[in-house]
């Protein structure tokens, strides 16, 4: 008999949208380590964990996160045209939620990740949550009613 003891942190981590045309995807992976500065990943496969670059990008400015990555990704300052590919993604409709955005959809997926509660999906697009104090006041909260910024104009932080 073989006994195998595993000891690892398993985070949540969703995929919020896979482009097969394009072989890019997004993420959303929060860390519970770190607090605040919610963000999403992109990557340059459609599978991350076939991926040889990985970029953070903030959700509340175009900014990238400067992260030590452990799957050995090289980390990925985007080109114009892959900016442009990235905001389009984000503008498109979810495949996964009807009448919402990937970019919506990246949100509501993060605050589910991250806040480790279930959250209603009618109330956190009805704006209820961004009211809540409960919510308002935890730093990695991201707000339905954030407006993408501007992603071609990406910069670090």
């Amino acid at each position: 008999m073989i006994k195998l003891f595993l000891k690892e942190y398993l985070d949540e981590m969703s995929t919020v949208c896979r482009d097969n045309q394009n072989n890019v995807s997004i993420a959303v992976n929060p860390d519970s380590e770190r607090q605040g500065h919610p963000y999403f990943k992109f990557y340059n496969n459609v599978y991350y964990g076939d991926a040889a670059k990985v970029v953070r990008i903030l959700f509340n400015s175009a900014d990238y996160v400067e992260n030590k990555n452990a799957e050995d990704q090289k980390l990925w300052k985007l080109s114009h045209k892959e900016k442009k590919l990235l905001k389009e993604l984000l503008s498109s409709p979810s495949a996964e939620y009807s009448d919402m955005t990937i970019w919506e959809a990246c949100k509501f997926e993060w605050n589910f990740e991250y806040l480790e509660q279930s959250i209603n999906l009618d109330k956190y697009v009805n704006g209820e949550y961004d009211k809540d104090k409960t919510f308002t006041e935890n730093p990695g909260y991201v707000h339905y009613s954030l407006e993408m910024p501007d992603y071609l104009e990406l910069n670090f932080c």
